[in-house]
Protein backbone atom coordinates (compact mmCIF):
# COMPACT_ATOMS: atom_id res chain seq x y z
CA UNK A 1 0.00 0.00 0.00
CA UNK A 2 2.78 2.61 1.03
CA UNK A 3 4.39 1.60 -2.13
CA UNK A 4 1.67 2.34 -4.39
CA UNK A 5 1.35 5.89 -2.45
CA UNK A 6 4.96 6.73 -2.92
CA UNK A 7 4.70 6.11 -6.80
CA UNK A 8 1.72 8.23 -7.19
CA UNK A 9 3.14 11.48 -7.87
CA UNK A 10 5.65 10.42 -9.84
CA UNK A 11 3.45 8.54 -12.19
CA UNK A 12 0.66 11.23 -12.12
CA UNK A 13 3.83 13.75 -13.49
CA UNK A 14 5.37 10.84 -16.36
CA UNK A 15 1.15 10.69 -17.29
CA UNK A 16 1.05 14.41 -17.72
CA UNK A 17 4.13 14.58 -19.66
CA UNK A 18 3.34 11.90 -22.12
CA UNK A 19 0.19 13.77 -22.67
CA UNK A 20 1.54 17.15 -23.25
CA UNK A 21 3.54 16.25 -26.02
CA UNK A 22 0.22 15.20 -28.15
CA UNK A 23 -1.06 17.89 -30.75
CA UNK A 24 -4.30 17.99 -31.85
CA UNK A 25 -4.98 17.68 -35.03
CA UNK A 26 -6.22 20.99 -37.20
CA UNK A 27 -8.73 21.09 -39.61
CA UNK A 28 -8.93 23.35 -42.33
CA UNK A 29 -11.45 24.26 -45.04
CA UNK A 30 -14.92 22.15 -45.77
CA UNK A 31 -15.25 19.48 -43.93
CA UNK A 32 -15.63 16.78 -46.68
CA UNK A 33 -17.16 13.29 -46.29
CA UNK A 34 -16.58 11.59 -49.86
CA UNK A 35 -20.29 10.13 -49.60
CA UNK A 36 -22.23 13.72 -49.32
CA UNK A 37 -20.22 14.05 -53.45
CA UNK A 38 -22.27 10.84 -54.40
CA UNK A 39 -25.44 12.51 -54.20
CA UNK A 40 -24.26 14.37 -57.26
CA UNK A 41 -25.38 13.01 -60.32
CA UNK A 42 -23.64 14.99 -63.33
CA UNK A 43 -26.15 16.21 -65.95
CA UNK A 44 -28.84 16.27 -63.27
CA UNK A 45 -27.92 18.36 -60.04
CA UNK A 46 -28.05 21.77 -59.60
CA UNK A 47 -25.76 24.45 -58.76
CA UNK A 48 -28.17 25.26 -55.43
CA UNK A 49 -28.74 21.42 -54.72
CA UNK A 50 -24.76 21.39 -54.71
CA UNK A 51 -24.41 24.27 -52.45
CA UNK A 52 -27.33 23.23 -50.09
CA UNK A 53 -25.73 19.38 -49.38
CA UNK A 54 -22.21 20.84 -49.35
CA UNK A 55 -22.07 24.09 -48.63
CA UNK A 56 -20.17 27.51 -49.87
CA UNK A 57 -16.99 26.05 -51.52
CA UNK A 58 -13.58 27.47 -50.74
CA UNK A 59 -12.63 28.28 -54.39
CA UNK A 60 -15.03 29.13 -57.43
CA UNK A 61 -13.03 29.23 -60.63
CA UNK A 62 -14.97 31.23 -62.97
CA UNK A 63 -12.98 31.54 -65.97
CA UNK A 64 -13.58 28.20 -68.88
CA UNK A 65 -15.77 25.67 -67.68
CA UNK A 66 -17.28 27.08 -64.00
CA UNK A 67 -16.46 24.82 -61.28
CA UNK A 68 -16.20 24.59 -57.36
CA UNK A 69 -13.40 23.52 -55.11
CA UNK A 70 -13.99 21.61 -51.44
CA UNK A 71 -10.92 21.83 -49.69
CA UNK A 72 -10.19 19.78 -46.64
CA UNK A 73 -6.66 19.70 -44.94
CA UNK A 74 -5.66 18.16 -41.74
CA UNK A 75 -2.45 18.93 -40.31
CA UNK A 76 -0.39 18.74 -37.08
CA UNK A 77 2.13 20.79 -35.44
CA UNK A 78 5.22 19.29 -34.33
CA UNK A 79 8.03 20.50 -32.49
CA UNK A 80 11.11 19.63 -35.18
CA UNK A 81 9.75 20.28 -38.52
CA UNK A 82 6.82 22.38 -37.78
CA UNK A 83 3.67 21.81 -39.45
CA UNK A 84 2.92 18.35 -40.81
CA UNK A 85 0.30 18.03 -42.90
CA UNK A 86 -1.24 14.76 -41.91
CA UNK A 87 -4.45 14.40 -45.04
CA UNK A 88 -5.36 16.69 -47.91
CA UNK A 89 -8.64 16.29 -49.61
CA UNK A 90 -9.98 18.14 -52.81
CA UNK A 91 -12.67 17.98 -54.79
CA UNK A 92 -13.52 20.10 -57.67
CA UNK A 93 -17.33 20.05 -58.88
CA UNK A 94 -17.70 21.46 -63.00
CA UNK A 95 -20.54 23.17 -64.13
CA UNK A 96 -22.46 24.00 -67.53
CA UNK A 97 -23.64 27.50 -68.68
CA UNK A 98 -26.96 26.15 -67.37
CA UNK A 99 -25.79 25.52 -64.11
CA UNK A 100 -25.89 21.68 -63.84
CA UNK A 101 -23.32 19.79 -62.78
CA UNK A 102 -20.75 18.18 -65.39
CA UNK A 103 -18.62 16.00 -63.74
CA UNK A 104 -16.63 15.49 -60.29
CA UNK A 105 -13.66 14.82 -59.72
CA UNK A 106 -11.43 14.05 -56.68
CA UNK A 107 -7.85 15.14 -56.76
CA UNK A 108 -5.70 13.12 -54.48
CA UNK A 109 -3.00 14.10 -52.30
CA UNK A 110 0.37 13.75 -53.15
CA UNK A 111 3.06 13.88 -50.37
CA UNK A 112 6.16 13.61 -52.76
CA UNK A 113 4.97 16.59 -54.60
CA UNK A 114 7.57 19.62 -54.08
CA UNK A 115 6.16 22.88 -55.91
CA UNK A 116 9.14 24.51 -57.66
CA UNK A 117 9.96 28.05 -56.11
CA UNK A 118 11.25 30.53 -58.76
CA UNK A 119 14.61 32.36 -57.15
CA UNK A 120 15.24 34.90 -59.95
CA UNK A 121 14.63 38.52 -58.72
CA UNK A 122 12.08 41.07 -60.37
CA UNK A 123 14.18 44.27 -61.02
CA UNK A 124 13.28 47.45 -59.91
CA UNK A 125 13.81 50.96 -60.08
CA UNK A 126 15.37 53.16 -57.89
CA UNK A 127 18.93 52.71 -56.12
CA UNK A 128 20.15 50.70 -53.30
CA UNK A 129 20.97 52.62 -50.46
CA UNK A 130 21.93 51.40 -46.74
CA UNK A 131 20.14 52.30 -43.76
CA UNK A 132 22.71 55.36 -42.72
CA UNK A 133 21.70 56.74 -46.10
CA UNK A 134 18.11 56.39 -45.29
CA UNK A 135 18.89 58.20 -41.93
CA UNK A 136 21.21 61.16 -42.69
CA UNK A 137 19.31 61.59 -46.10
CA UNK A 138 15.89 62.80 -44.73
CA UNK A 139 17.45 65.73 -42.34
CA UNK A 140 16.32 68.94 -44.46
CA UNK A 141 14.28 67.34 -46.71
CA UNK A 142 10.63 68.31 -45.83
CA UNK A 143 10.97 71.35 -44.27
CA UNK A 144 9.06 74.24 -45.60
CA UNK A 145 11.11 77.54 -46.19
CA UNK A 146 8.42 79.82 -45.83
CA UNK A 147 7.69 78.31 -42.39
CA UNK A 148 8.68 80.83 -39.46
CA UNK A 149 7.53 78.62 -36.52
CA UNK A 150 11.36 78.50 -35.14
Amino acid sequence: MQFWMKSFPTIFVFAGILSSCAQPINIHGNRISLKSFDIIEPGKTTEQQVLEQLGKPVVTQGYGSKSWIYVESKSQKTVLSGRKFINRTIVRVSFDKKGIATSVDIIPYDKELKPNVATRKTPTAGQEITVLQQLIGNFGRFENKNDQSF
